[in-house]
């Protein structure tokens, strides 16, 4: 790789960082500012709603229009919004409108800079070298999602209450810098001019290109997997009478074996090829989520915690690796927005309807239909031929 492309991916990867950071600090400390000013908690889920949104009805527009103006702009659009939601959170915390306004932004400015980010990342990397780079990417997000919440732990604030005003402060220095490393990044080349299609008309040559549609399913079942576990694995525990820091020790297993997995993708897909690890890590997922729903020892649930982590953590990027892969040039930022947006639409469907299960089975059913689901992301990436990548990989 030349000099200018390794300073594009550590830049890429430093915002990947403050991004996460900011976000994993501003959406609890947001909850905890609703409460304080008088709000039920029951607003909760309309604050964390009006983060969510954005990248469903936004994210089209944004990677199409992220592919014609460039990543920089978008990522300064981004890194503006934020300094902004910082700002009105730490100025007007008092009033649920301007909170909620401030999520909303949150929200785009996050959207914005993701897109971004995931653009570049699919634009400066050289065919056999996405699973790598983006198995970098994804750990350093998921190290930005564990250092965002130690602001919580500032001091100044309550037994129940962190210090609100501080956190929004040093968040809105976080957005600073995240607008200065947006300034210098440098956006990867723009097809030449000229006539091109509407987003709509883009959209639906991704979605007709062979495997995206499947790799879209599967990434969004994945993602939605996670959030299944973190919300119903306390429901678990609260069943079968297990102590808190057992939860906590699955959760942290889980985070901390996700990320470790990231680290050697690259070197596990020139093993095994893209698609053999994809489908695998994907079916040992499901395995190891089914199986916590089996009365186990403590030891086994923390191992297959570990598991489960592990396999699922390799998931995220290899379908950002694909999807760059089978995206044409030009297009690889609607093509991420796309994969947000199916993401967020599997966040969202997927809970919902898989939260029937709990009235009658408890939380060990819902885990249980989502390591089904599973399974059906496995064969829908064992549908996909193989890639250039995967060859590429093992040269």
């Amino acid at each position: 790789m030349s000099p200018g492309g390794r300073r594009a991916i550590t830049l890429v990867l430093g915002h990947a960082v403050l991004i996460q950071a900011i976000t994993f600090a501003m959406r609890p400390t947001l909850s905890y500012a609703v409460l304080a000013t008088g709000g039920e908690a029951a607003l909760l889920g309309v604050v964390s709603a009006a983060f969510a949104v954005p990248a469903l009805i936004l994210a089209l527009p944004v990677g199409h229009a992220t592919d014609r103006i460039g990543e920089r702009t978008s990522m300064v659009i981004g890194g503006g919004c934020l300094v902004v939601a910082a700002l009105l959170a730490a100025f007007a915390r008092g009033s649920l409108v301007a909170l909620f306004a401030a999520t909303v932004l949150l929200g785009i400015g996050h959207l914005f800079s993701v897109v971004g980010e995931q653009s570049i990342m699919a634009s400066s990397t050289g065919r056999g070298s996405f699973d790598s780079r983006f198995g970098l990417y994804t750990f350093a997000g998921s190290l930005g999602q564990t250092l965002g919440p130690l602001l919580l732990a500032l001091p100044g604030g309550t037994a129940a209450t962190p210090p609100l005003d501080l956190i929004f402060f040093a968040c809105a220095v976080i957005a600073a810098v995240i607008l200065v490393v947006s300034v210098m990044v440098r956006s990867s080349e723009r097809l030449a001019g000229g006539a091109r299609p509407g987003m709509l008309a883009t959209a639906r040559g991704l979605l007709r290109t062979r495997g995206l549609p499947r790799a879209l399913l599967a990434s969004s079942i994945v993602l939605a997997s996670v959030d299944l576990f973190i919300a119903y694995l306390p429901a678990l525990g609260h069943e079968r009478a297990m102590a808190a820091a057992v939860v906590s020790a699955m959760l942290v297993a889980r985070s901390m074996f996700s990320m470790f997995s990231r680290l050697f993708l690259g070197r596990m897909v020139r093993l095994l090829g893209r698609k053999v690890l994809m489908v695998w890590t994907i079916a040992a997922s499901a395995v190891a989520l089914g199986a916590l729903a089996l009365p186990l020892p403590v030891a086994w649930l923390l191992v297959l915690s570990a598991v489960y982590g592990f396999a699922i953590g390799t998931c995220q990027p290899i379908t950002m690796s694909w999807i760059s892969e089978l995206a044409p040039p030009g297009t690889r930022g609607l093509a991420m927005s796309l994969r947000l947006a199916s993401n967020r639409l599997g966040q969202t469907a997927l809970p919902a309807a898989l939260g029937v299960f709990a009235s009658a089975t408890g939380a060990a059913g819902v885990l249980v239909a989502s390591a089904v689901v599973l399974v059906g992301a496995a064969w829908s990436s064992a549908a996909v031929g193989n890639s250039e990548g995967v060859s590429g990989a093992a040269e």
